[in-house]
């Protein structure tokens, strides 16, 4: 009895190291995400700066004619 019982934890416990580890490669997955929206965001307000600027130089370049 004493053999299953040992085989119990070591399953058990293999278990638990997998299931900590998966836990872990999610949480660093899910701040890879989000350091990746960060960056598209960050590059879409710049984007959008640059249309903003563009547009006012136009108008600038035109009233000037």
């Amino acid at each position: 009895m004493a053999e299953v019982s040992s085989l119990n934890n070591t399953l058990e416990e293999e278990l638990r190291r997998m299931l900590v580890d998966k836990n872990n490669e999610c949480n660093s997955l899910r701040e890879h995400i989000k350091f990746l929206e960060d960056q598209v965001k960050e590059e879409q307000d710049q984007k959008y700066r640059a249309l903003v600027r563009i547009s006012d130089l136009l108008k600038d370049i035109n009233s000037n004619k």
